[in-house]
């Protein structure tokens, strides 16, 4: 008999990344049977296996194998609330810039830059989404955190600058919104030391 708490613990961790059993059986090159006979505790999975496992959920071997879900229930809702926290963040960003250009009707070169960053804190947005992360999380999250630093910087150099003529209130806008991002960042990177 396997133990119950354990193949608990491996369907936690496959719906946590978002996966059906027939995906993880499909990355697995096991059958779904295999996956469910797993999750229900009637056998337990190779070593081989629990490391394609755990490179799949983005976590060690030994995080897969132990109670981590218990033993640091408060480190992982510290990363869950950061998570949500960056999040929050990029969405309150997306929302400044979009009410900020549907207030205003202008051709000018400064509201087209607006669009653009609009698109460009839309795509941050996406890459940020659980469903991408769950599947490309090794090359999307460095590609997020380099495209946000370089929102920030292009936000608060173009706002300090009024590099596009853009109008008071929509250098206000854009400066706020990279200070907002870099604070941020500040937070992320003082989770990323403090963990």
């Amino acid at each position: 008999m396997v133990d119950d708490h354990f193949a608990q613990q491996l369907k936690a961790r496959r719906k946590d990344s978002s996966l059906t059993q027939q995906q993880l059986a499909d990355k697995l090159n096991v059958s779904r049977k295999t996956i469910s006979g797993w999750e229900t505790g009637r056998n337990r999975p190779d070593i081989d296996i629990l490391r394609q496992m755990a490179e799949i959920y983005h976590i060690s071997l030994d995080q897969l194998v132990s109670d981590v879900r218990f033993d640091n229930a408060f480190e992982n809702v510290k990363h869950s609330e950061m998570f949500r926290f960056t999040n929050n963040i990029v969405n309150v960003i997306f929302a400044m810039l979009v009410a900020e250009r549907l207030t205003q009707s202008s051709p000018k070169p400064g509201f087209l830059w607006m669009d653009e960053l609009i698109l460009f804190v839309l795509g941050l947005r996406i890459i940020r989404s659980r469903f991408v992360l769950s599947r490309f999380h090794k090359v999307m999250t460095p590609v997020f955190y380099v495209g946000y630093g370089f929102f920030t910087i292009a936000a608060i150099f173009s706002s300090f600058v009024n590099l596009y003529k853009m109008g008071l209130n929509f250098q206000y806008v854009i400066g706020f919104s990279g200070i907002l991002a870099l604070f941020n960042l500040t937070v992320i990177a003082w989770h990323k030391v403090m963990k």
